[in-house]
């Protein structure tokens, strides 16, 4: 079994004034605490999207990349035009 994907920090303060950390392409941006953390991935259906923790986006990005796919149980809805 390949040894399992680590996120790697890029800037103990980034963009939102909390971490940021690469992950397979994707940009994971934290708030200070690092609780609440943003995807940004433009080609990721949930690209611009806040989650929990940094640890709850790395599968979604796994997912996507390898089977194209977001988990059965998240539907993306699209933004509302303003």
């Amino acid at each position: 079994m390949p040894d399992r994907l680590q996120l790697t920090e890029t800037a103990a303060e980034g963009r939102l004034g909390g971490p940021s950390s690469a992950y397979r392409g994707a940009v994971i941006d934290c708030l200070k605490g690092g609780h609440v953390c943003r995807l940004v991935m433009p080609e990721h259906l949930l690209h611009d999207h806040s989650f929990g923790a940094a640890g709850t986006i790395t599968p979604l990005v796994d997912l996507w990349l390898n089977e194209g796919r977001l988990p059965r149980y998240m539907r993306a809805v699209p933004k509302a035009k303003r």
